[in-house]
């Protein structure tokens, strides 16, 4: 009986895992165009900002300022440990301002320019939509990331993510800080508030990037192909203890949640 149950929990669990695309199919052009070399673009800011009335309000806006900052710094490490050549910033906005096109030309026009007159094949932009007002001990923030070919003006990845991050509370509801998470703030010297919101966008941006398929200099670039891919839209979630969690999202609650007032 028992062999019984196992076998079919092992089978529910094939059926469900069928159900989702495999990289082969949501990254069929990236296997097909095989992208090495990778320019991340700043960070589009789209989150509103409070109309400063005080000292404090100015504090805030200056802080997702920052976020937006740190974001762009997050980029290229989860692309350099999947095998690709990630620009560095600096090195990016060089290149970048000789091209001189703003977020929207980057995203709609031509952008062969990169590919033929610096060896860059493909562009990633971000785009930070908004942050929920956080709770006592939880952050909420919505993001858009695009990786986008220089030959062929296709997206090679486009995801959509709800990222959160929930701390433990103690008996009076106060908020509990990990280890990993004073680790962080120490090396970091941001003020708590802020460091949260900015280990929330590096471990978002890391789960992200390192769920694309490797670059095609690694020998498993094949062979990862059938692994299942992560859908469009979905929920990314630090949960209370440390660990991460994806789960369901669509367009819909996105466009509700994030877009809409």
């Amino acid at each position: 009986m028992k062999r019984y149950i196992i076998w079919t929990l092992t089978c529910v669990l094939l059926l469900a895992s069928c159900k989702e695309e495999k990289k082969v199919t949501t990254f069929q052009d990236l296997y097909k165009e095989q992208p090495f070399a990778i320019i991340t673009a700043p960070v589009q800011d789209l989150a509103p900002r409070i109309i400063v009335k005080n000292t404090q309000d100015k504090v805030l806006n200056d802080e997702l300022d920052e976020c937006a900052h740190f974001l762009r710094q997050s980029l290229t490490q989860p692309l350099v440990a999947m095998g690709y050549y990630a620009l560095p910033p600096l090195s990016s906005d060089i290149i970048l301002n000789k091209v001189d096109k703003n977020y929207q030309q980057l995203m709609q026009e031509n952008v062969g320019e990169f590919s033929t007159n610096y060896g860059i094949d493909a562009i990633l932009l971000v785009t930070l939509y908004k942050w929920k007002e956080p709770e006592i001990n939880e952050i909420v923030v919505f993001a858009e990331y695009t990786l986008r070919s220089t030959k062929t003006g296709l997206e090679l990845m486009h995801t959509c993510v709800r990222g959160r991050k929930i701390q433990p509370i103690d008996a009076k509801c106060e908020p509990v800080e990990l280890d990993s998470d004073l680790r962080f703030i120490e090396n970091s010297g941001l003020d708590k508030r802020l460091a949260h919101r900015c280990i929330l966008l590096q471990e978002m941006s890391d789960f992200v990037l390192r769920s694309i398929p490797t670059s095609a200099g690694r020998w498993y670039f094949q062979h990862d192909q059938y692994i299942s891919a992560n859908p469009t839209y979905y929920s990314f979630v630090m949960l209370p203890d440390g660990s991460i969690e994806r789960t369901e999202y669509d367009d819909l609650a996105f466009n509700n949640e994030c877009l809409k007032n």
